[in-house]
């Protein structure tokens, strides 16, 4: 491998991972402000919410890096033209063609690792979000409360706590809300303190509840039956995993090869499409990326992001409407890679092309 090879492959990937890096920084940022909210509120865990956003990531990549690509040429032959590098490499010699061909090597690389994140790794992880999430919106109300919020479903069970023991064993003026079966009038529970409890032979676990009042009775109602107690045990609303999770998106790809679901079909391409896509765009960027150097590196920045907004949003487009069984969307998305692939060669070669017909039709001319 040449000097001028390595210089351009560094190049190439240095720019193509800082700038996934600041895009997956800015979108991990948004979602994790998301969840913390839910930990705040207490739908989440802590513990759960950074599980979650670790898990995000290979989903995240599988997006980015082809983007991340995309502009690392734009942005590395932009700065090569500018500082004239890129002329003096062609007045040296070096052909369209064999840029391309120095370009393909780290853009490969990329492919390859989007190849493996779409294809293994997003899955799986996507899978371990769905199971942390569902495991979460089954944990007991007891779990997840903090002092001096209301927390639970208003439908089943809603808990406050004024305070909570610093071994968080105990709560401390509590209020429990609690809506039986239908038919059966809502219950309002207030008790001075609170702690929970597993019942062994049912294997349910309970809120035994203090020095408090029970009232049951419908709003609106003068019929209210009010109870006062030492201790009442309360059953903490809670159900037994049983996790099965069959959305294409968290289905490992060779479950995905050979289904006729829609959905299974729609994912296995979006997959499929997300490493042909960084492969694809390094055409389109090699050409958009040379630019005049008087006109600076970011001459053809907005141009070439739109081409890449637009490949994206219709290749989202035809998943979603393979997703919906439209007819011909499979076909549709190969046409759509065929279509920016052939774009590519044109930019970079079109004029060498017509060059070549021209000088052709001028000697059968002159024949």
């Amino acid at each position: 491998m040449s000097l001028i090879t390595r210089y351009i492959n560094k190049e190439v990937l240095i720019s193509a991972f800082a700038v996934s890096m600041v895009l997956l920084l800015i979108i991990s940022s948004s979602r994790f402000a998301h969840y913390l909210s839910k930990a705040v509120t207490g739908e989440l865990d802590a513990e759960a919410v950074l599980a979650i956003i670790v898990n995000l990531l290979p989903a995240y990549l599988s997006t980015l890096l082809p983007l991340g690509g995309f502009l690392g040429v734009l942005l590395t032959l932009g700065k090569l033209s500018v500082d004239n590098e890129l002329t003096v490499l062609f007045a040296n010699g070096i052909s369209q063609k064999q840029l391309v061909q120095i370009i393909l090597v780290p853009l490969s690389i990329l492919a390859f690792l989007v190849a493996t994140l779409s294809l293994w790794l997003a899955p799986e992880a996507s899978r371990n979000v769905e199971e942390i999430l569902y495991t979460q919106s089954h944990t007991s109300e007891f779990d997840s409360v903090v002092a001096g919020r209301f927390q639970g479903k208003i439908e089943r069970q809603v808990i406050y706590a004024q305070s909570m023991s610093d071994d968080r064993q105990q709560l401390k003026n509590v209020f429990v809300f609690n809506r039986p079966i239908a038919g059966e009038a809502p219950v309002l529970i207030k008790a001075t303190s609170a702690r929970q409890i597993f019942d062994e032979a049912y294997k349910t676990r309970y809120l035994l509840l203090k020095d408090g009042s029970r009232t049951q009775g419908q709003p609106g109602e003068l019929d209210y039956t009010i109870t006062s107690f030492e201790e009442l045990a309360v059953r903490l609303f809670t159900e037994e995993l049983e996790v099965n999770i069959t959305r294409g998106f968290t289905l490992p790809t060779l479950m995905l090869m050979g289904s006729s679901n829609a959905d299974h079909r729609a994912q296995l391409y979006w997959r499929i499409s997300l490493p042909l896509m960084t492969l694809i765009l390094s055409f389109v960027a090699i050409s958009l990326g040379q630019v005049n150097p008087r006109k600076g590196r970011f001459a053809r920045l907005l141009p070439a992001i739109l081409v890449y907004l637009v490949y994206l949003s219709a290749l989202t487009s035809l998943r979603d409407d393979m997703t919906r069984s439209v007819a011909n969307a499979d076909i549709k998305i190969w046409l759509l890679h065929l279509s920016v692939f052939t774009l590519g060669l044109f930019l970079l070669f079109g004029r060498q092309w017509f060059r070549q017909l021209s000088k052709g039709g001028s000697t059968s001319a002159s024949a």
